[in-house]
């Protein structure tokens, strides 16, 4: 006779699991910055499954993940590093060591004042032309640590403290440049905070009027690939207006192709409605677009953020839509002072604004996330808002009338300036 088991009730005998994960293969290094790096490797495989991975760093443990991957921060600038990974299943089997992997992290940079002078649109086109375009994968995706930091760059430049600026944008991989205009009357003077010609992380440039004329305007180019000529035109307004600020994003929004948190769609990225991606940095409250806006909304009581977009006409479609963020009505009406100065340009023209014709939805900007947090959202993630400052204008353009060539961008420049 032959029993299937030797308990007297039936019951299978759990057999204890003895197998050891295979050891993690492919371990590799990339974003390597002064102080950081990312970590990745090849999943090791189990008869039951892997629980975790053990990152050593020099030969002694460091830290668990339960991905193959992991984010490493507060590294010593020009240093190098020897890694390796162990795999655990459930049962407490561990592999071997991978095998090493020497790392080392970038030498330091010189924290010094950089000094350039020119043509500033001229300049900033330079830069515009090297924004990388759709799938590129080369925007980082910002830490907190990240965020603190560049806090830290522009209260010190909005405090004219321009040495303090210096010594904290290079923990970043970012430069200060103190552009000297000598094509204006009087010459202009301008900082602009932009990565090393290395670069990392692709967050876009950002320009600060020494003297600024009109120092309540702040302009913005979020989408400088995708809609097309916005980058070129704000910095041709801005140049002629001497604004406060300018923001200038550094990738393509369908750079990465993981999605962002915060809520809306949009066929921007694929020929379907799809969520926002990562790299979107207007529908992204973690990037240094936001944290830029954020900074001089709070600091500078008095100024308006105004962007300029572009979208693909459609027949009933009017040239302009021209948004506050809301369908609220503000005490003091950028979005239609703008407008009627845009009128006095080219009365050809023809506007759509939300919070006027009150049925409008298209383009209408209610999930950028800039316009929700100045517009005083509770969650600017997620959470329309529901009062509306004025100080958010968002302007989509037709591209013939206003952002085709400088003809066009002379008309928004005029425009701007005659309201600021």
């Amino acid at each position: 006779m032959f029993s299937c088991s030797s308990e007297s009730d039936g019951e299978k005998v759990a057999v204890p699991d003895t197998e050891s994960p295979t050891t993690p293969s492919g371990l590799k290094a990339d974003n390597i910055t002064q102080n950081s790096l990312y970590l990745y490797w090849d999943s090791a495989l189990d008869n039951v499954k892997v629980k975790n991975y053990s990152l050593y760093q020099n030969n002694e443990f460091l830290v668990g993940s339960g991905k193959p991957s992991y984010f490493l921060e507060n590294l010593v600038p020009g240093t190098e590093y020897t890694y390796q990974v162990m795999a655990t299943d459930a049962a407490g089997n561990s592999s071997e060591l991978s095998n090493p992997l020497n790392v080392a992290t970038m030498d330091p940079l010189e924290a010094e004042l950089q000094y350039d002078s020119g043509n500033l649109e001229d300049y900033l086109g330079n830069l515009l032309d090297m924004v990388p375009g759709i799938s590129a994968n080369k925007y980082k995706v910002p830490t907190e640590t990240d965020l603190k930091q560049w806090d830290l760059i522009i209260d010190a430049i909005l405090d004219e403290d321009i040495t303090e600026a210096v010594h904290q944008a290079v923990y970043l991989n970012y430069q200060i440049v103190e552009f000297t205009d000598t094509y204006a009357t009087p010459n202009q003077v301008y900082f602009v905070l932009k990565e090393y010609d290395v670069r990392l992380n692709y967050w876009g440039t950002y320009v600060f009027s020494k003297t600024p004329k009109r120092k309540d305007l702040v302009l913005g180019a979020p989408h400088v690939l995708h809609d097309q000529k916005t980058g070129y035109q704000a910095a041709f307004a801005f140049r002629r207006n001497v604004a406060k600020a300018l923001f200038l994003s550094g990738a393509h929004r369908c750079d990465r192709d993981e999605s962002s948190s915060c809520d809306g769609t949009t066929r921007s990225c694929s020929t379907n409605y799809a969520p926002y991606r990562i790299s979107d940095v207007p529908h992204n409250v973690n990037s240094m677009f936001q944290k830029t806006t954020e900074n001089l909304y709070n600091s500078l009581p008095n100024s308006v953020f105004v962007q300029l977009h572009g979208f693909g006409k459609e027949p009933t479609d009017p040239y302009v839509i021209m948004s506050n963020g809301t369908n609220k009505t503000p005490v003091k009406d950028y979005v239609v002072m703008i407008k009627d100065a845009l009128l006095e340009e080219d009365n050809t023209l023809t506007f759509k604004i939300p919070h006027i014709n009150t049925n409008w939805t298209r383009y209408a900007a209610m999930d950028n996330t800039q316009g929700r947090y100045i517009n005083g959202s509770s969650d600017p993630c997620s959470v329309p808002a529901t009062y509306t400052t004025g100080r958010f204008v968002h302007i989509e353009q037709e591209r013939s009338k206003l952002r085709e060539n400088e003809t066009g961008w002379l008309k928004v420049s005029n425009a701007l300036g005659k309201v600021f």
